[in-house]
């Protein structure tokens, strides 16, 4: 994680948001079949 850490505090948290928008995608894809089968 020595590249993390060399990162500036713009670069980190830029770095987190994208993680974020990748893990609330990838929520979002398994949760609305789930809901759907469910629903219908």
């Amino acid at each position: 994680m020595k590249w993390y850490n060399d990162m500036s505090e713009q670069e980190k948290r830029s770095f987190q948001k994208v993680i974020a928008v990748c893990v609330v995608g990838a929520i979002l894809i398994l949760i609305v079949p789930m809901v759907f089968h469910t629903i219908f």
